[in-house]
């Protein structure tokens, strides 16, 4: 190419297929003197894949509802069957052969519950003479009456004779097998039912077991039927225990070779106190004001003990006995 001017000129030779276009070589296919460079669009280029590596597959996720965990329980056993009422039979006559009657009371029905507590039941269990001997309770078995109810075959042995327990049986309820049993116990009182067997033992009579009775129970009301032992049982249940409750013990117990009136001024002697008298009833005047008044003014060799009764006729009296004299 040859360019004409005033200036230098300038020639570009460019190798085919390439053609010389504003001082630089190009293609141009067309021939329209245009760069074909400069008419199509940029390209970019795009990075080659690895050919070793496998394009990753899409996969269509689908979420699932997650349900809550659930704990399935287990099979419930059911325990209104012959085995479990005869397995809570053997527990019952077992406890009762260990003499564990707090444990043999929780066994109980609630309507055996409401007649006794469990210290009354415990109480007449060790105090009633044929439970007392017990050695041995044996279980001989249970019969169902129906789904929820039993007959239950218990023996006990004494050192005296084996006895089958009478009308013994056992219910179901609330999901457990429970006891009916010892009629006599639950429906007598509790003292009878603990204390009357001794009604003509001599070794150990009712009043023995009244003390021990009160004892247990923490019932001073009981110690007045305790005999000879009203003072000691008092005094172990932390109740007043002084003068005039040992003149009362006189009425209950009487001693050997005494009348009750020697009893009772024998007490007032004891505590220097006429007073202990008084516990002779009003209407037995003779034994309070002869016999107990007149006789603590003639042991204590003063007339003046006779003079502090108001009534005429009471004082007369104390002072026949005071001179020795027949009331």
């Amino acid at each position: 190419m040859i360019l004409y001017g005033c200036g230098q000129s300038t020639t570009i030779d460019c190798k085919s297929p390439l053609t010389a276009i504003n001082e630089r070589c190009c293609l141009d296919e067309d021939s329209n003197s245009v760069c074909d460079v400069d008419e199509k669009p940029v390209i970019e280029a795009r990075p080659k894949q690895n050919a070793t590596t496998e394009p990753t597959p899409v996969v269509n996720e689908t979420k699932t509802e997650e349900k809550p965990a659930t704990t399935e329980k287990p099979a419930e056993t059911a325990l209104n069957t012959a085995e479990e009422a005869e397995k809570a039979g053997k527990i019952f006559a077992e406890k009762w052969q260990m003499k564990q009657y707090s444990i043999m009371y929780a066994m109980f029905t609630p309507t055996l519950k409401q007649k006794k507590t469990a210290d009354e039941f415990k109480t007449i269990m060790e105090l009633e003479p044929l439970y007392k001997r017990l050695t041995k309770v044996e279980f001989k078995g249970i019969k169902l009456i129906d789904a929820d109810s039993a007959e239950l075959n218990l023996m006990i042995h004494t050192n005296i004779q084996d006895i089958d327990v009478p009308g013994a049986t056992m219910e179901y309820i609330d999901g457990s097998w429970r006891v009916n049993a010892f009629v006599d116990v639950f429906e007598m009182q509790t003292y009878d039912a603990a204390c009357s067997g001794y009604r003509n033992n001599n070794d150990y009579d009712m009043e023995d077991c009244a003390f021990d009775f009160a004892k247990k129970l923490r019932l001073a009301d009981y110690c007045n039927m305790s005999g000879c032992h009203y003072v000691a049982c008092l005094k172990v249940l932390g109740k007043p225990s002084g003068m005039m409750q040992e003149a009362e013990q006189c009425y209950m117990c009487q001693p050997v070779g005494k009348t009750t009136v020697e009893c009772i001024l024998d007490i007032a002697i004891k505590y220097d106190k006429i007073a202990a008298c008084n516990v002779i009833k009003e209407d037995r005047y003779s034994d309070r004001y002869c016999k107990c008044y007149g006789g603590f003014a003639k042991a204590k060799g003063t007339i003046g003990y006779c003079n502090t009764i108001q009534d005429e006729n009471y004082k007369e009296f104390c002072i026949k006995e005071y001179d020795g004299e027949y009331c």
